[in-house]
């Protein structure tokens, strides 16, 4: 009797922690890009800082996914001119944009799987600062971002036209 009064309360406890307590679960699913310069697409160079980042939902169309990124979805960049993508690049309050380390990260409610692009124009000054070319690095990457995971790719940068 003595063992049931000493047990008896330890067991209700446990019951009470079991049945009152919860699981709360990460259904967040992120995303992590790291932007990288490549030569020829295939190795890895040094990090791309503050390249601008844009999602093609062309062909995985996905109404919610669509407004979510809406103000990051740039319809035909590829038409744009140098010169406009150099300005555009350069400025500041642009969203979407890698850190200093090129690293690019996103969180989505639910999963998805999207296409990422980045750009970055880059002018070449001569020492008075006029811009004699401009350097344009692109690329694109798919990526699956699952709920709960934080989903990693390196994004390869090559020098374009």
């Amino acid at each position: 009797m003595k063992n049931l009064r000493f047990f008896l309360p330890i067991v209700i406890a446990l019951i009470g922690v079991v049945l009152f307590s919860q699981c709360k679960k990460d259904h967040s699913c992120k995303m992590r890009v790291v932007c990288k310069y490549s030569s020829n697409g295939l190795d890895a160079g040094d990090v791309a800082p503050f390249t601008i980042i844009t999602f093609d939902t062309t062909k995985y169309h996905n109404g919610s996914i669509d407004t979510l990124i809406s103000q990051v979805n740039v319809d035909r960049i590829n038409e744009w001119s140098t010169d406009s993508l150099y300005r555009w690049c350069q400025t500041t309050n642009y969203k979407y944009k890698t850190n200093a380390q090129g690293v690019f990260e996103y969180t989505l409610p639910y999963p998805a799987l999207l296409i990422v692009n980045a750009v970055k124009v880059e002018a070449i000054k001569d020492t008075l600062g006029n811009i004699l070319e401009y350097v344009k690095h692109t690329g694109t990457i798919q990526v699956q971002v699952d709920e709960g995971e934080t989903t990693e790719k390196t994004l390869l940068m090559v020098e374009t036209n």
